[in-house]
């Protein structure tokens, strides 16, 4: 064997590694992703089970949110400021999921459970006027333009 045939041996071997190695850098990266998205699909549940646990233990806010949502003339000064943080709480929580989805770690199915729970808030008169008044400079570019967009698409379906 000559020192060429000897040099392509170790070339194809060379490759043959490299290849290997690429395959199984492809693996690990799937494999993170799904670590990922198991993650911010329990971040998720977690945070909206918090919330929840709030309005079980406090039945009081449940009412006031209920009641808030409604109608926002059915509120005293401090409930509507209570309202609002709720409101505020719920939104960071939106826009947590929003990014999560953008970002492909949300997936879609756990998006859709997400965005019910959106709607159901967009829906809430309260909600517009509170977004109107407050939410929107709470929150900056593309979620502001998501909100804008579920608050029109909720307008038109009443409005069928």
């Amino acid at each position: 064997m000559n020192w060429d045939a000897i040099g392509a041996v170790a070339e194809l071997l060379g490759a043959i590694g490299v290849i290997g190695s690429l395959l199984y850098l492809a693996r690990q990266i799937h494999s993170a992703n799904q670590a990922a998205a198991v993650q911010a699909k329990f971040e998720s549940t977690r945070l909206m089970t918090n919330y929840l646990d709030t309005l079980i233990q406090h039945p009081e806010l449940a009412e006031l949110m209920e009641r808030g949502q409604r109608n926002r003339d059915s509120l005293s000064r401090e409930e509507y400021i209570r309202f609002s943080n709720m409101a505020l709480k719920a939104f960071y929580y939106f826009s947590a999921s929003y990014f999560q989805f953008k970002i492909g770690t949300l997936r879609a199915d756990d998006w859709h459970e997400q965005l019910s729970i959106i709607d159901y808030w967009i829906k809430g008169p309260a909600t517009h006027l509170w977004w109107n008044k407050l939410g929107r400079q709470m929150f900056k570019g593309e979620f502001v333009e998501f909100i804008e967009q579920r608050f029109a698409a909720i307008k038109a379906a009443s409005e069928k």
